[in-house]
């Protein structure tokens, strides 16, 4: 299954543009983030950045999805079991501690998905984002029920609601645990649903 179908390229300007917004959001936050500090990140011409995007929500909408592409990028493709599979996307959506840059990082993101419902932009980048990872996490859950790894769930439904644990997760690491702190609970949470839907754990 090819993850990345509906997701565009990145022209070599368009990724360096991109990179310099990571290195600005890891130094500034999203508060403090502004075009200028990204520009002062951007190795190449500045006005390029400038002619492309406005403001920093306007290019924060193509971070979005840069990072996506980038995140399916490094994910096993049918190399694991299903239920493996499953267990690093959770690790890569979930590690037990963060470093202060990527912190800073998701934290962006998830201030931006906070202004989902009054940019229309921004929504349909989300609704992106949420249409990819749930494809995903489908298609692991189809290839764990036909190899007899997982119960005879309905791929739709659980996929459904494994991307609401994950997504409502990461919501709750960003807005009451700190960077360094252990989310190691919450993890386990996910963990005993996913035993529950093993054949292996009956």
């Amino acid at each position: 299954m090819d993850h990345e179908s509906k997701l565009r390229e990145f022209s070599p300007g368009e990724r360096e543009i991109m990179e310099a917004t990571y290195k600005a959001l890891s130094k500034h936050g999203y508060g403090n983030l502004t075009i200028q500090r990204i520009a002062d990140e951007f190795k190449n011409s500045k006005a390029l950045l400038y002619y492309h995007y406005d403001g920093k929500d306007e290019l924060l909408v193509d971070f979005l999805e840069y990072v996506l592409h980038q995140f399916l990028a490094t994910l096993p493709r049918g190399e694991q079991s299903p239920r493996t599979e499953l267990e690093t996307l959770i690790d890569a959506l979930l590690p037990e501690t963060l470093d202060e840059e990527p912190y800073r990082v998701q934290l962006a993101m998830f201030e931006l998905r906070v202004n989902a419902p009054h940019d229309a932009d921004c929504r349909d980048q989300y609704l992106d984002v949420d249409t990819e990872l749930k494809k995903l996490l489908k298609d692991i859950l189809v290839r764990g029920v036909e190899a007899g790894e997982f119960e005879d769930v309905d791929p739709d439904i659980e996929s459904e609601l494994l991307l609401s644990l994950l997504t409502g997760t990461r919501a709750r690491r960003l807005t009451v645990y700190d960077p360094d702190e252990s989310i190691h609970t919450l993890r386990q949470a996910i963990q005993t649903h996913i035993d529950r839907i093993s054949v292996n754990e009956k």
